[in-house]
Order: C-alpha cells, then sequence, then structure tokens
C-alpha cells in the first residue's frame, strides 16, 4: 500500500487535472509563461525526488519479499545478525571519535564529522540503532542455549555489550539517542526473561563454568575503562541540558509544516517534495547559509507530502500496531519464542516511532531494512 501510495504521486497527469487544484495555480500561471502549460506533470512538485522516494521503498520491499518465505525458527535466528550489524557501527563510532574528524572513517560527504556516526551520516540515526540494541540484548540473553554455562556466557556477553552502549550513545551527542536509550532500558525490563538451562550441571560443565567469573570480569573490566574515559565527553546530557538558538528552529520547522499542511492539503505537496515545498515558505529569519533537507519530524513530513491520506494511513498504521500490541502483551504464555520476538518488535517500532518525532531514522536504507525484520517479527505470532 505504501509502495502504490507514493507512486501514484509520480504518475503523469493531464493539464485539466492540475487546473482542479487550487494550490497549483502559481506552478500553472508559470507553465503558460513557459509555454509548457499542456505538458502532463505529476502530482509531486519534484517528480525527480518523487522517483528517488519510489525507488527507496525497494529496500524494504526487498526484505520483506525475502523474509515471508523464511521458516519461524529461520526469521528467529535474523537477532544475532542484526545485533552484530549494530555493535559494527557502534565500533566504528567508537573509532570515529578518537581519530581525525576529517579523516576516511566518515564515508559520507555531509555528515557529523567529529562526532559517533558509525556506519550512518547522521548521528541520531547512529544512536538510535544502539538504543534499539538493548531490548534485543534482552531477548539474546533469555534465549535457551541448552545448559546452564552457554546462558551465563550469553548473558555476560549481553550485559558487557549494553554497558558499552551507554557511553557510545552519550558521546554521540544525540538527544533522541538519550531519549530512546531510556526507553530501550525499560523495553529490556519487559522482554527480558531469566533462563536457567533446563537441566543440571555435569562435572565437565562445571569446570568451565569455573572460569566464567575470569571471563566475565574482563568483559565488565572493559567496559567500565571506556565507560569512565568516554563518559566524561557526554556531549548527549550537555546538549539536553544547555538548548541553544539553533535548538529551537526546530519548532519554527514543525510550525511552518502544519502551514504547509493546510496549504496542499487535502493531496499534498507530494513524495520527495519536502525540501521544495519548504522553500516557496521559508520565512526570511530562517535564511542563512543552509538548507533544511528534512522536516526533523516524519510524522510532519508524511502528512505534508502526502496530505489527508498520510493521515489516513498512518492513522491506520497506528491503530494495527495498537490492537496488536495489546494482544501480544496480555498473553499468558510468556516463554512462546513467537510471543517474546513479538514484544521486542513491538517494543522496537515504539522506539523509532517516538525517535521519528524529531527526526527521521526511517530515511536510510538500512533502517528501513531493519524495520521490515521487525515489521516480520511483530507479525508472526498467530493472535487468538
Amino acid at each position: 500500500m505504501i509502495v502504490a501510495l507514493a507512486f501514484l504521486y509520480i504518475i503523469p497527469l493531464p493539464p485539466y487535472f492540475r487546473q482542479l487544484l487550487s494550490y497549483r495555480q502559481d506552478f500553472l500561471y508559470n507553465s503558460q509563461l513557459f509555454g509548457d502549460a499542456n505538458i502532463w506533470r505529476p502530482l509531486t512538485l519534484a517528480p525527480l525526488n518523487g522517483w528517488h522516494a519510489q525507488i527507496s521503498l525497494l529496500t524494504p520491499l526487498a526484505v520483506v519479499l525475502l523474509g515471508i518465505q523464511l521458516s519461524r525458527s529461520e526469521l528467529y535466528r535474523l537477532l544475532l545478525p542484526v545485533i552484530i550489524l549494530a555493535m559494527l557501527s557502534g565500533l566504528l563510532g567508537l573509532l570515529q571519535i578518537i581519530s581525525d574528524p576529517q579523516g576516511p572513517l566518515y564515508f559520507y560527504r555531509v555528515t557529523n564529522n567529529g562526532w559517533t556516526v558509525g556506519l550512518f551520516a547522521n548521528r541520531n540515526h547512529a544512536a538510535t540503532l544502539l538504543a534499539l540494541l538493548f531490548p534485543m540484548l534482552a531477548v539474546y540473553a533469555s534465549a535457551d542455549r541448552g545448559n546452564w554455562s552457554k546462558v551465563s556466557i550469553g548473558q555476560m556477553i549481553a550485559a558487557g555489550t549494553a554497558i558499552l552502549l551507554v557511553p557510545l550513545i552519550l558521546v554521540s551527542g544525540s538527544r533522541s539517542g538519550l531519549v530512546g536509550t531510556v526507553l530501550g532500558l525499560g523495553a529490556a525490563a519487559l522482554v527480558y526473561r531469566r533462563r536457567t538451562g533446563g537441566r543440571s550441571v555435569n562435572q565437565s560443565e562445571l569446570k568451565r563454568l569455573n572460569g566464567l567469573p575470569t571471563i566475565g570480569g574482563g568483559v565488565l573490566a572493559i567496559s567500565l575503562v571506556v565507560l569512565t574515559h568516554l563518559v566524561s565527553r557526554a556531549e548527549a546530557v550537555e546538549r539536553l541540558l544547555n538548548l541553544n538558538a539553533a535548538d529551537d528552529e526546530r519548532g519554527d520547522f514543525w510550525v511552518i509544516s502544519v502551514e504547509l499542511f493546510w496549504k496542499y492539503f487535502p493531496w499534498g505537496s507530494g513524495s520527495g517534495s519536502y525540501v521544495q515545498a519548504y522553500q516557496i515558505v521559508e520565512p526570511t529569519r530562517l535564511l542563512d547559509a543552509t538548507y533544511l533537507n528534512r522536516a526533523h519530524n516524519d510524522w510532519a513530513e508524511t502528512i505534508v507530502n502526502f496530505g489527508l491520506l498520510g493521515i489516513i494511513f498512518l492513522l491506520l498504521a497506528v491503530i494495527a500496531y495498537g490492537v496488536r500490541s495489546y494482544h501480544l502483551w496480555r498473553r499468558s504464555d510468556n516463554s512462546k519464542q513467537s510471543i517474546i520476538y513479538g514484544r521486542l518488535a513491538s517494543a522496537l517500532i515504539a522506539i523509532i516511532a517516538i525517535a521519528s518525532i524529531s527526526d527521521y531514522p526511517l530515511r536510510t536504507p538500512t533502517m528501513m531494512g531493519l524495520f521490515a525484520i521487525f515489521a516480520l517479527w511483530f507479525t508472526e505470532v498467530d493472535i487468538d
């Protein structure tokens, strides 16, 4: 449905359709001046960007089409690769803050140089991905691995990783990442289920268990050293406590987004057109050497681009999410794997939705692909 909706806005339409839209009269007048008033044009104000938006949806669509072919157990085994991918991004961010801000570890021309962006160009997106790790690590630590020693090792690895995540998010300078961390820790407490491995410990396992305190102590010691070193650079907390004028501009962007919604009501400005729509009404007091690439509120940008249809789609998504989450969390069979992963996905989707209030994490291919996996986990369980 989302792919079809975006496609509607890039289909060329005959001129008389545009004449029926009052907010297109300025563009119609300009077309007459240039002698191309009879050219068929799509609804979106930015046709090329509309095609870019359409093509970007192929990433989550491909993940869904591949994911639905997996068995339930195969689908759940994607958890570990997702955790590893997120940790690679976090470790890259750690290397970025101790290296040259203009060095080769930053892969994008326009990026947050000097900050922990990991595999992304935006520090908020990197911090949001790390915040999503907390509930995923909790489920990983809850997994039944057959014996007590393996369960304990998994729990220690998850705990050490979680400790490392906190300073990485704090030094990212991302306030949305800080909020996501609080939400992620709360979600981790909700989805974690303590397991014992289901059988007694024999002598061979007992010998291996004797080495667990050393392993666990080493992991925690390394984590605490990194935590102590990095927490002094907790830029996210400083930015949260010390708001400046530039930070207040996001409120202005949101107010202008409401104005744009009514200006292009009911059809919206079209997919991929927010920048062009904003520039038409941009106040002179906000003009500077930079340009606004997003509304920094994906909920608002969606309804600006798609108008009334955008609101309907968002409402349908929120209602479907709420109904399914209600049935998932009220179930009493907490040990069932499909319920555990369904609740995990419910928490992950909520964190991304809240992060989208002040940012746009789902505009990146990586997060779109991961979100598709979360949606598959979310809908895999059969609700009675």
